[in-house]
């Protein structure tokens, strides 16, 4: 026989108890005039009733009250709400200049997704997949979510709510100051900068950014394996500032082609460069690192440094002296390169920098073209603000252009010639567009067939090309044209048939430039136009040498050379662009 015990407390007995039986007396004993008496007095008492038995008198009294009650009311409910939030409630503001906005703002908008009465999203166009088909037509662009500006996001993770809104924050503008106070303060109104704030329900802030720093490792993965480029932009109201314009597949290191072994003396320097940090610190050196590539347009200068940052897992920044750059916008964007970023400066000899500085007033602007005096450059360059364990590279045609000061150890680390491409260059090159190994379906019979055909053409190849006279950028232009010509010509002798029409191609673009220059020359000195330079005789191709002997490869070279005392004679020659 089982039994149980009633645990329900009874009504009397809660009515009995010492806490509500002091409520009850407390109520009968303001509720009696005696008590009145004893606290306002008799007189005043009378004053009360008089007045306050007044409908009239007592209506006004609340009309009159109210609104100064309401606005006390509002302020203690407002600290009340802040006193909550504060203990209960974690929240982290990320500006869009934050490497992190992006994972956030794309986490978020693949979340509100899935929410399902949602009713309000900013369309935008969706990035193309990789390993889109190619053939046919193009697809027509695809709408991505994000969340729109002002609104607020309700998102669930790990099983946390989370407030998510996006805003747009009056913050300084850093160019106020510029302005004087009353334009300033129009300057930082209009310049507002997209923010987000994050918002979750519990007291600990650490396990708010754990979950923030898991949002942006999704979205970081999905761009491993990127080559992210960035480009200074100028922006309507902030000056310039650094923006992601894209990202590229990784370059392999060995796509490009150089001179035996200068590549591997450049990567060498960079990587002894960045164990270094603790060495550079302890000795009271800057720890920065300055190279300049120079040499004709399409040797491969800046291919070489997309491969360089591909191989050692850094971004590309990219910055152009020309514009409306001044020495402080150039110094902030300097000091502001984007975190894991190679600075690049691409021709920086066709850059105008004035030799006087900004204060003097009197001096030429050489038509405009740009306010960066060598001064700023150099102070930007190797001054206070210049970046710790930056890597900056250089490019430019002619070093001759360039100012001593800015070759200097500190600024200019280390120089490089990129010039024509020599017979081991050649020999490469055409390996590197006519290697059969990359052709899965073909056979291997079929291979070894056209392995023996390429075996022999390699070397006449070679000899007929003449040594230090092509760019690189050329060479790889002719294997494009016409490296699928085989089954049409039952094989690879029309390569050879071809090198003629090359050299005469490549001398009339020479000669075009040439005639360029001199027309350009005329116009600064204000001299009557001359008729175009008679052309040269074309450059011939060197007769073949009898020999079925592969070119050998250089067993060693002489790491001296990858820095010559003096530049090409004529590095612009050559047409194009880096």
């Amino acid at each position: 026989m089982s039994s149980s015990v009633n645990s329900t407390v009874s009504i009397p007995a809660i009515i009995d108890s010492p806490l509500v039986d002091k409520a009850f007396l407390l109520l009968e004993t303001i509720s009696e005039e005696s008590f009145w008496v004893n606290l306002l007095g008799e007189r005043l008492l009378k004053i009360l009733k008089r007045y306050f038995g007044s409908d009239v008198v007592f209506l006004g009294i609340i009309v009159y009250m109210a609104p100064i009650i309401g606005v006390y009311f509002n302020n203690l409910l407002l600290v009340c709400t802040v006193w909550f939030r504060e203990r209960f409630y974690v929240t982290l503001q990320v500006k869009d200049s934050e490497d992190i906005f992006e994972g956030i703002q794309e986490y978020v908008a693949t979340k509100a997704k899935e929410i399902k009465h949602l009713r309000s999203m900013e369309a935008r166009d969706k990035p193309e997949e990789e390993n889109i088909e190619l053939q046919g037509p193009s697809p027509p662009p695809k709408i991505d979510l994000y969340p729109l500006v002002d609104t607020e996001q309700v998102i669930w993770y790990k099983g946390y709510k989370f407030w998510v809104s996006f805003r747009k924050d009056i913050s300084k503008s850093k160019y106020a100051h510029h302005y004087g106070n009353n334009l300033g303060d129009l300057l930082n109104m209009v310049s507002q900068t997209p923010v987000v704030h994050v918002t979750m329900r519990s007291s600990n802030i650490k396990l708010l950014r754990q979950f923030l720093q898991e949002w942006v490792t999704l979205h970081h993965e999905k761009k491993h394996g990127k080559l992210l480029i960035y480009k200074c932009v100028h922006t309507r109201y902030e000056g310039e500032e650094w923006r992601q314009v894209g990202s590229k597949e990784l370059r392999s290191f060995d796509s490009v082609i150089l001179k035996p072994g200068q590549k591997e003396v450049l990567l060498a320097d960079i990587q002894r460069f960045r164990r270094r940090e603790k060495w550079y610190s302890q000795r009271g050196i800057p720890y920065r690192r300055g190279y300049l590539l120079y040499g004709p347009p399409g040797t491969g200068k800046t291919s070489f440094v997309q491969s360089i940052a591909s191989k050692i897992n850094m971004n590309v920044a990219i910055i152009s002296l020309s514009g409306s750059l001044t020495d402080d916008s150039f110094s902030y964007l300097v000091s502001e390169t984007p975190r894991n970023s190679i600075l690049v400066i691409e021709d920086i000899d066709h850059c105008h920098i004035s030799d006087v500085s900004d204060g003097d007033s009197s001096a030429p602007d050489s038509g405009g073209k740009g306010k960066i005096t060598m001064s700023g450059l150099l102070n930007a360059l190797d001054g206070v603000t210049a970046q710790e364990g930056s890597m900056v590279f250089m490019t430019c045609n002619s070093i001759e252009a360039l100012q001593p000061a800015l070759l200097r150890p500190g600024r200019i680390d280390m120089k490089m010639e990129l010039g024509y491409a020599n017979k081991k260059q050649i020999e490469d090159m055409f390996w590197r567009f006519m290697d059969l190994d990359i052709d899965a379906d073909m056979s291997e019979k079929e291979k070894k067939i056209r392995s023996d055909k390429l075996d022999k053409v390699v070397v006449k190849f070679v000899d007929m090309i003449p040594d230090e006279k092509v760019t690189p950028a050329e060479l790889q232009n002719f294997f494009i044209m016409n490296m699928d010509g085989y089954e049409e010509n039952n094989g690879y002798e029309y390569i050879i048939e071809k090198i003629p029409e090359l050299l005469e191609s490549i001398e009339r673009d020479r000669q075009q430039a040439r005639d360029h220059k001199n027309r350009a020359k005329n116009v600064v000195q204000g001299t009557e136009p001359v008729e175009p330079v008679k052309p040269v005789e074309p450059v011939k191709a060197v007769e073949p040498i009898e020999s079925t002997k592969p070119v050998e490869a250089e067993d060693s070279m002489d790491t001296d050379s990858l820095i010559p005392p003096t530049p090409p004679s004529d590095p612009e020659d050559a047409i194009g662009s880096t």
